[in-house]
């Protein structure tokens, strides 16, 4: 390993650093950067493209690690082809790639600043392993893919630097992918056959299969995890024979496909109108195509949310762009609705799955309901599940509504101050029904894939999501679970090691690695886990008695319970009995 520096990395560390009335602070920051860049020890990497140079850093317990940030897995998908699926990499432009830093994401809004940040030459992905040398027996994957509804977020370490699940012996691979329009756009009759995200995924996973040795990872042992719609193209991937021969396990946090937000709606017609929001011209499929490919990427992803009818706006989570059905496309890889392929025996191989929810997923989305309380208060039939075979402007749906309102409100009703109570109905119609109801179908026609059910609610110091939103609430918030996973370098949180945070943190990053390793969140090996965590049992397809679902609760003191949120859960089993016949009927 040699010493070496990039004018290049130099560049792009520096490039955001201006001068202002303190210049001379500036120049001791540049200068400070400086020496650090030039001192840190680097190592380089054949791959299939070429070189690629990282660094060497250290763990939080002392050992090294080394970080190859923003290797580009594919082509830019830019002119011709955007919106049409990523194409493989022959080479690098340069002998010895500088993966020191990482590249450009996709162009979109940072939810936390509000800023406009990348480009569209963003399939970049970071592979970071805590042995480099060849030993023995190579080292277990995790892949991880970034959630953001689908319009925003990155694999990139500001928010998932993953030294805590590198000290248990993993490598961890994040990567970014096309989002809003650019990833989702759908337009068949001109050639744009939807998914883009989803094939960018799976060009990343076909990247891992065939480079991963060189970083001492083994490509027959990947895990495939995500959060929010992150999950949601996990358990797609899951789904699809296409992508299940690149990875072996699978964890969806707080997101599955048969959420209300994540199953098809008009996406053809949001294409469409997004082309006449800048050109109103745009009559023809031919005239839309012609017009979205000569836009800036950046006016794309500024207009995408407008492109929605107001039926799609009043109805759970505005994302107006997302995955669909693409059967007829030349590479489908989402050829089934994600209820039937759920219901197809056997679909899935022998994969193990993690599946859990956070206690307040909900919360997160408050704000809205605390802005616009006339909203909810002239209209509670918005919170209607798009998955219940009901028509929310029917006479019918108005007294569901009524009954829904009186269970999570009380006699009086809505009100804007019960913010509590408000977080809990928004949990139970993106996240806990929902995913539970998931686990009910995994287990009825699944039987060769072994499921492992979670409820995280712990509330601690690593909680972060939540610390950025106004009116906390008890509870973890939708990605809270994600602050005992990884460190988030653009507000970093140090806690004390014997603090009760820092225990749940090892409990968490011990579990997610062992279930990579092993498919088993707590083999009976591993001693430092003073629990033991019972997989979902099997249930015959057909089979009349009640479902129950074992789970883990994931607190300072992990420990099995059955049926989480069970009086509310209750409610819903009743609702989905009378419209759909069971939550087996979605």
């Amino acid at each position: 390993m040699a010493k070496k520096h990039s004018l290049e990395a130099l560049y792009r560390t520096l490039k955001d650093v201006k001068c202002n009335k303190d210049c001379s602070s500036n120049t001791r920051h540049v200068s400070s950067v400086v020496r650090k860049f030039s001192s840190m020890e680097r190592v380089n990497i054949n791959v299939k493209a070429g070189t690629v140079s990282g660094v060497i850093e250290k763990l939080p317990d002392g050992n090294d690690f080394c970080a190859f940030r923003g290797i580009p897995y594919a082509k830019a998908p830019v002119g011709s082809g955007r919106f049409q699926p990523p194409e493989p990499l022959d080479r690098f432009q340069t002998p010895v790639l500088d993966c020191s830093v990482e590249r450009d994401v996709c162009i979109s809004k940072n939810p936390f600043d509000q800023k406009w940040n990348g480009s569209e030459d963003c399939l970049h992905l970071n592979v970071y392993t805590p042995q480099i040398r060849h030993q023995e027996e190579p080292l277990p994957v995790m892949v991880f893919i970034h959630g953001g509804s689908f319009k925003y977020g990155s694999g990139n370490s500001d928010c998932y630097s993953p030294e805590y699940l590198l000290e248990q012996n993993v490598i961890v691979v994040t990567i970014n992918y096309r989002l809003g329009p650019l990833g989702l756009l759908h337009l068949p009759s001109q050639g744009v056959e939807g998914n883009m995200s989803l094939k960018d995924q799976l060009m990343a996973l076909r990247w891992v299969t065939e480079n991963i040795v060189s970083f001492n990872g083994d490509p027959n042992n990947v895990t495939l995890f995500g959060e929010s719609a992150g999950a949601v193209a996990v358990h797609l991937h899951l789904l699809s024979t296409r992508s299940t021969q690149y990875f072996h396990k699978a964890i969806c946090q707080s997101g599955v496909p048969l959420a209300g937000y994540a199953l098809p709606n008009d996406t053809i017609g949001n294409s469409r109108r997004l082309a006449r929001l800048i050109n109103p011209l745009a009559k023809t499929d031919a005239d839309v195509l012609k017009t979205l490919r000569n836009a800036p990427a950046k006016e794309l992803a500024l207009l995408g949310d407008r492109t929605m009818t107001k039926d799609e706006s009043r109805s759970g989570f505005p994302i107006a762009f997302r995955t669909v059905i693409d059967t007829n496309s030349k590479e489908p890889i989402v050829a089934l609705h994600p209820i039937t392929a759920m219901q197809t025996t056997d679909r899935i191989p022998q994969i193990p799955l993690m599946l859990g929810y956070n206690d307040r997923d909900g919360a997160s989305f408050t704000q809205h309901m605390i802005k616009y309380p006339e909203l909810y208060r002239d209209d509670m039939q918005r919170m209607i599940p798009r998955t219940l075979n009901l028509d929310k402007r029917s006479p019918e749906a108005a007294q569901l509504a009524k009954e829904i309102e009186q269970f999570y409100f009380g006699p009086e009703g809505f009100s804007p101050r019960k913010v509590d109570d408000f977080a809990d109905l928004v949990t139970d119609c993106n996240y806990s029904v929902i995913i539970r109801m998931a686990a009910e179908l995994h287990a009825r026609f699944q039987h060769r894939s072994p499921l492992y059910f979670y409820r995280f609610e712990y509330d601690g110091d690593l909680n972060l999501y939540k610390k950025f939103l106004p009116f906390p609430l008890a509870g973890a918030y939708h990605a809270d679970d994600l602050g005992y996973l990884f460190r988030m370098r653009m507000a970093p949180k140090e806690v004390h090691a014997n603090s009760e945070a820092a225990r749940v943190r090892r409990y968490m990053c011990r579990m997610w690695t062992n279930f990579a390793k092993y498919g088993n969140p707590t083999p009976a090996h591993d001693e430092s886990l003073p629990f033991s965590w019972t997989p979902v049992p099997h249930v015959e397809p057909e089979s009349q008695a009640r479902f129950h679902l074992p789970y883990l609760r994931i607190n300072a003191e992990p420990q099995m319970d059955v049926d989480p949120d069970r009086e509310r859960i209750g409610f819903w089993e009743k609702i989905y009995q009378k419209y759909n016949g069971g939550f087996k009927n979605i």
